[in-house]
């Protein structure tokens, strides 16, 4: 019941913070070594993104996986590089997340965790899906649950499962001000981007005729 609560209190924290419209999701806890069938294998190396921003010091880690048939898994962790005196991280967002919607499955690691990444510190108390902005993926970490990232932690692994290929969106941490910075989400392929300009200009065309 406790932790229902969090998740709900948290997604309204994160909504009044940054969201229009967020959809809460539940945070699924999950063995790395399960993520996509046991199928995962790493696209390139680590990404770390300094994202500090005047008394707010911090960065993500993020890489894909891939199955291999066109399933990714996204990890990041997200660090407070600050010392004794810097703000703590509450929110951490990535967008435009492609094709994140409410069905989407959003989690922590609980074992076997890559290299590049470590268990960290701090769960989550909850994450929402915003479709209509982005979509923009959140996960919240409030201070008045004491589930900030202080300064020297590190929020635990956290993962997207997604059918979007890999690409650059933008991250954010925040905590009053916000820091910004690029990490690998899900983009859509060249081919779906092409279908969304042609939809475009037949909606364009609609309105012309009319």
């Amino acid at each position: 019941m406790k932790k229902t609560t969090y998740v709900s209190l948290c997604v309204l924290f994160v909504a009044g913070t940054v969201l229009a419209v967020p959809v809460p999701i539940t945070l699924v806890p999950a063995d790395f070594d399960d993520l996509l069938g046991g199928l995962a294998n790493p696209i390139g190396t680590p990404l770390t993104t300094d994202m500090s921003l005047g008394n707010l010091m911090g960065e993500v880690i993020s890489q894909a996986f891939t199955d291999g048939v066109g399933n990714y898994a996204y990890l990041y962790q997200v660090r407070n590089a600050g010392t004794t005196g810097n703000n703590v991280i509450e929110v951490f967002t990535c967008s435009p997340f492609f094709d994140a919607s409410a069905s989407t499955t959003l989690g922590y690691l609980t074992a076997n965790v890559p290299e590049g990444f470590a268990p960290g510190d701090q769960l989550s108390a909850g994450a929402s899906v915003d479709p209509t902005a982005g979509p923009t993926v959140s996960f919240g970490f409030p201070a008045w649950l004491a589930q900030a990232i202080d300064p020297g932690e590190a929020s635990s692994t956290l993962y997207v499962l997604s059918d979007g290929t890999p690409g650059m969106i933008t991250g954010n941490i925040i905590n009053g001000t916000t820091g910004s910075g690029e990490i690998v989400g899900a983009v859509p392929e060249p081919a779906t981007i092409a279908l969304l300009g042609l939809g475009g200009l037949s909606l364009l065309r609609k309105k012309r005729r009319a």
